[in-house]
């Protein structure tokens, strides 16, 4: 996997979730490329403890991988008006994120949002774990 394009094409699936009976995106995925080029792929399914993904990333992030990617499902809020996977990425060490919207009555992709203020505050709960 060499980009987070590629990451979103091959391992970021809406689909039906039969105990939420609606749409979402899960078991979350993580992919690293270690410091010794080692690749490394995680489907996670943590439950609701968002916090325990994120020390999932920071624990390849402090082990000195070359890249993560990393995928959560969220629900609406803040300036995000349908629910959403947010997609982390580390590369070049620097952190970026976006979220795929979604419809949870029918899996429908939405658009992309790469701006936003309810983004930037997810970001920097997830830095706080770094």
């Amino acid at each position: 996997m060499k980009t987070v394009e590629e990451f979103v094409k091959t391992m970021v699936k809406v689909d039906f979730i039969e105990d939420s009976e609606c749409y979402g995106h899960y078991p979350f995925q993580l992919f690293a490329e270690t410091k010794d080029s080692k690749f490394e792929i995680n489907a996670l399914a943590l439950g609701g403890d968002v916090a325990s993904y994120y020390r999932r990333f920071a624990e390849y992030k402090n082990n000195g991988a070359k890249r993560i990617y990393l995928s959560l499902d969220f629900p609406k809020g803040g300036d995000i008006t349908e629910d959403y996977v947010a997609v982390f990425s580390f590369e070049n060490d620097k952190i970026e994120l976006f979220a795929i919207l979604y419809k949870v009555e029918d899996g429908k992709i939405l658009e992309t949002i790469k701006n936003s203020t309810h983004l930037d505050k997810v970001k920097s709960d997830m830095e706080s774990y770094l």
